[in-house]
């Protein structure tokens, strides 16, 4: 509903006394205009720059961060942890002597892929005592007590193991042994697996490993050998007796004769028969 003002209306009377109306209760209101244009165009003004200046600020602080995130070395992402392989446990030693070694072995290498189990040096040795068994536990019951290094000292522990079972086969140290490896009835990749699990412990050089290697092989075989070229090394040399000997037992297994399902009977050829002199004639002849 539009309210006419009556344009003769003194703009004196539509003035409400402010007295009347802080007794009614109404709020204040300053109807008339407190400002000229020109003080209202250059408050605005001033409103627009400053509100300028703070959109500049806004973009140079954009900027900056964009060429901070620019400037910073890209992290290549975490790479992702795969799991643990699940190895199997190792084997009860009960003491032979040529299973020392690998039993020792198989322990530090589960070892090595549970640090966070078998961290500390008393939980290996524990382990270590529980895959023990007859004469190894029998030993290692009876020493268990004399030392507190043999719970507490992994390398101890195990150092002791080594001294006392790994004992040369035979009485025989490891050079002896080598010198006398002969190959046998033994193909040849039998014989070098001997020969190069004894070659790994003995500490010789190529030269004289080279020699005891050929001197071990079938006189068939290094005749062979010896009309070939020499290899450039001793493990070429080790792979072409294995492939020679390979060969001759192939060619000798070929050259057999086949043997017939139907074996030939053997036609018995009558004998002559002798003629047996009569008792007379026998008489007689004893007499002339």
């Amino acid at each position: 509903m539009a309210v006419v003002v009556n344009p003769g209306l003194d703009r004196s009377a539509l003035r409400m006394d402010p007295a009347a109306t802080a007794s009614s209760g109404l709020p204040l209101q300053d109807t008339s205009p407190s400002t000229d244009p020109a003080e209202l165009r250059e408050i605005i003004v001033r409103q627009g720059a400053l509100i300028r200046s703070y959109q500049d600020q806004v973009e140079s602080l954009q900027s900056e961060i964009c060429n901070a995130s620019a400037a910073a070395p890209s992290r290549d992402p975490p790479a992702v942890r795969g799991e643990s392989p699940r190895l199997a446990m190792p084997e009860k030693y009960d003491g032979p002597a040529d299973r020392c070694c690998g039993f020792l072995r198989q322990c530090e290498v589960f070892f090595s892929h549970k640090p966070g189990i078998y961290r500390e040096d008393g939980t290996r040795c524990v382990f270590l005592l529980s895959l023990l068994t007859g004469k190894a536990l029998d030993w290692a019951s009876a020493v268990w007590d004399a030392d507190p290094l043999i719970h507490s000292s992994f390398s101890f522990f195990a150092g002791m193991i080594w001294e006392v079972f790994e004992y040369p086969a035979g009485g025989k140290d490891i050079s002896l042994q080598l010198m006398e490896l002969r190959q046998g009835s033994d193909s040849a990749a039998d014989y070098a697996i001997k020969f190069r699990t004894l070659a790994a412990q003995s500490g010789w050089n190529e030269a004289a490993l080279w020699a005891v290697f050929r001197g071990g092989l079938n006189p068939v075989l290094q005749t062979e050998l010896a009309c070939r070229k020499d290899a450039a090394s001793l493990m070429q040399f080790v792979a072409t007796a294995i492939c020679l000997d390979n060969l001759l037992r192939q060619h000798q297994a070929g050259v057999r004769p086949p043997v017939s399902a139907h074996p030939r009977v053997r036609a018995d050829v009558p004998r002559p028969r002798e003629e047996v002199p009569e008792p007379m004639q026998l008489w007689r002849s004893r007499l002339t």
